[in-house]
């Protein structure tokens, strides 16, 4: 699947279901759709009750190492007692794959509103992000891309400059505050620090 033939549109109810089958889920709920930026991300029952939610991710967006390497993680972080969805196993794999469409199967975990002002609550936060940190510094990862000023500005720069998308009167004071902003974020880049897979 390339980028110019690319579109959701192609990701039916259909697709899904027969992607679910092939791994031995029946959903019997139907296909409820949940909020996702740029992956398609339904929560449903199986015929035994048992709530999962699919993740079919967006292609050209992720290769398949970088999503195994989210997968190990959030594997990892279970293994450490963080209470997160980890994607569940069909044959040892994670990542599983219908026509063209990589995918992942999670348990649907329930949670609770967060309340702020509630010490005991955020004392549990932070012994879960202090286990997250932990766990992220045992290994890095490799496949995974980093935060640049290259990727997340400078490119970005010279890609605005060039794009119509932006009106003519305001092109000129939009990349001129775009240039400001990136020297203010240079100025105060620092590399000296160790990666986490957190971050």
């Amino acid at each position: 699947m390339n980028n110019s033939a690319f579109t959701f549109q192609t990701l039916h109810p259909d697709t899904i279901m027969d992607a679910l089958f092939e791994h031995g889920i029946r959903v019997d709920s139907g296909l409820t759709p949940l909020n996702s930026y740029e992956n398609r991300v339904y929560q449903f029952q199986d015929e035994d009750r048992r709530r999962f939610v699919v993740k079919f991710y967006r292609p050209e967006r992720w290769t398949a190492d970088q999503i195994l390497e989210e997968h190990q993680f959030a594997l990892q972080l279970v293994n450490d007692e963080v209470p997160v969805a980890a994607p569940v196993a069909f044959n040892g794999q994670t990542l599983l794959n219908h026509q063209g469409f990589y995918f992942a199967v999670f348990p649907s975990v329930g949670g609770r509103q967060f309340e702020a002002d509630n010490i005991d609550q955020m004392e549990a936060v932070g012994r879960y992000l202090g286990r997250m940190h932990q766990t992220g510094r045992k290994q890095l990862f490799i496949h995974r891309p980093t935060i640049g000023l290259n990727e997340y500005l400078i490119e970005p720069r010279k890609l605005f400059e060039d794009a119509t998308l932006i009106p003519s009167g305001l092109k000129a004071a939009f990349l001129k505050a775009t240039d400001e902003l990136i020297a203010a974020v240079t100025a105060h880049w620092r590399e000296d620090f160790t990666v986490l897979r957190l971050h």
